[in-house]
């Protein structure tokens, strides 16, 4: 599996032209429904981000980059990540036990673990992590203004190549405003 998005995503930036992607500044983080990053567009949008960095329906928060290394993300809750154990564990995953959910909280020290980027090629500028990780894993889509849901990493291995049964595999997209 990980060769096989790998292998795609070189395809993607071989045969795409280079489109510059800014991130810098604030704007909003929009989850979008695709596996593909040559098919995934804004028109995808099954909800946004909040202020805490969760999965809502319509509650978009608006989310600062640092200028300035490690370019970690916050908004006026505090600073966000995937690594605040307080946060619930993606527990449907063989991987999850050490996957948090997306938060963002005041008396949090952000790293360069929290770091979010972009691909230069890709069709918009949807957000990435880790090692080429453009992709999140959602176990509920919001269906009204009061829900919200987690958003996890994109986890997998041997044990398990995909998200767990009944989740949805999503990107993120930045909208600058």
């Amino acid at each position: 599996m990980k060769f096989t998005v790998y292998a795609a995503f070189c395809a993607l930036v071989a045969t795409t032209a280079a489109v510059s992607q800014d991130i810098s500044g604030s704007g909003q983080i929009y989850v979008i429904n695709s596996t593909s990053f040559q098919n995934a567009s804004p028109a995808d949008s099954i909800g946004c981000l909040n202020v805490r960095g969760g999965f809502s329906e319509s509650d978009c928060a608006t989310f600062t980059r640092l200028d300035t290394y490690p370019n970690t993300l916050s908004t006026s809750a505090g600073n966000c990540t995937f690594r605040d154990s307080t946060q619930p564990a993606n527990t449907d995953s063989v991987y999850g036990s050490s996957s948090y959910s997306y938060t963002c909280r005041e008396d949090y020290q952000a790293s360069s673990a929290d770091s979010l980027y972009t691909i230069n090629g890709f069709n918009y500028p949807f957000l990435c992590h880790g090692d080429i990780n453009c992709f999140y894993d959602v176990k509920t889509i919001p269906r009204d203004n009061t829900s919200v849901s987690p958003v996890w990493e994109y986890v997998w291995g041997s044990q398990q190549t995909g998200i767990p049964k009944g989740h949805t595999q999503v990107m993120w997209y930045w909208k600058k405003i």
